[in-house]
């Protein structure tokens, strides 16, 4: 059990809340760039150590968990603040920092792990604990399809995974809901001119200000707004768009190379080496996984 909690949220420790022994079951799935950790167990309490900055700066830290109550009550403490669970709710659990959850009664939880890099959200909306309004709605949904994807055989489930994971990314991204009509139709037209020009490397926060007709410094702001950059935007789009050509199989499908400067990236070597910063897989890997046959000869359908 406490290898799978390391693998999920790092370094930490289990025991009970009473002094009879702890009752509890636990399994682990994978699936593609989602690992799904289910504990089903009585009233106990899990702790998790800060790792020093030493160890924080490897792999570990490369992955966000998301912890969907599906049963019973928890209370997660972070900072000297305490957040209740009931069931639906998430919260966000970043490796490498300290947290205590506390099971408050016999309960089902689901720990979903994935990259970083695959949940293009501001490191200060996840260091926050919870999700918002946004992603409390969408947490019944998480706990649905987590239960789900427990059913399925271990890599089956990568399409949902993805779309899943996806979803999120874009349900719990913070709003910017202070910008005037005028910012927020700006911004979309910047979004626009980037997916527009993904393919051409000479894409940049330059161009971007030059074809808008406002200054760097502003298309900066535009994005320090929503909690990242312009070159950390620009890569998510150009690896999601990468990631989805890499998952076209047949005599047709595109070699890696080709994808790599068909979005707009300066070498093969460069895209392999940001992919697997991005995604801890190289792009034949991620190529491979979802070209697996599954039972019946099909994919399961992306959601």
């Amino acid at each position: 059990m406490s290898e799978a909690l390391r693998n999920a949220v790092g370094p930490s420790a289990v025991s009970p809340r009473h002094q009879e022994a702890l009752a509890n079951r636990l399994t682990v799935n994978d699936h593609g760039l989602l690992r799904v950790v289910t504990l089903d167990a009585d009233a106990h309490l899990i702790r998790c150590a800060a790792e020093p900055v030493k160890v924080r700066q490897g792999a570990g830290t490369d992955f966000v968990s998301i912890a969907v109550q599906v049963s019973g009550t928890s209370v997660l403490v972070r900072s000297g603040r305490r957040t209740r669970l009931e069931p639906a709710d998430a919260a966000f659990l970043l490796p490498g920092h300290a947290f205590g959850l506390e099971f408050l009664d016999k309960g089902r939880l689901h720990l979903l792990r994935a990259p970083r890099g695959f949940l293009p959200l501001p490191d200060e909306h996840v260091h926050s604990g919870s999700a918002d309004e946004a992603g409390q709605a969408v947490a019944p949904l998480l706990a649905g399809l987590a239960e789900t994807l427990t059913r399925l055989r271990p890599g089956t489930g990568a399409w949902i995974a993805e779309s899943l994971a996806e979803a999120l990314g874009t349900l719990v991204a913070p709003r910017a809901s202070s910008r005037s009509d005028a910012a927020c139709a700006l911004m979309a037209g910047v979004r626009a001119h980037i997916d527009g020009r993904l393919a051409d490397p000479e894409l940049s926060a330059a161009s971007i200000a030059a074809a808008h007709h406002i200054s760097v410094r502003y298309v900066h702001r535009l994005f320090a707004q929503e909690g990242t950059t312009v070159g950390t935007w620009i890569r998510h789009r150009r690896l999601e768009e990468s990631r989805r050509d890499l998952t076209r199989s047949g005599p047709s499908s595109p070699t890696i190379a080709a994808v790599a400067f068909r979005w707009g990236f300066v070498s093969a070597s460069h895209f392999s080496r940001v992919f697997r910063q991005t995604y801890r897989m190289a792009p034949h890997e991620w190529r491979e996984l979802h070209a697996r046959p599954v039972r019946g000869g099909r994919r399961p359908s992306a959601l």
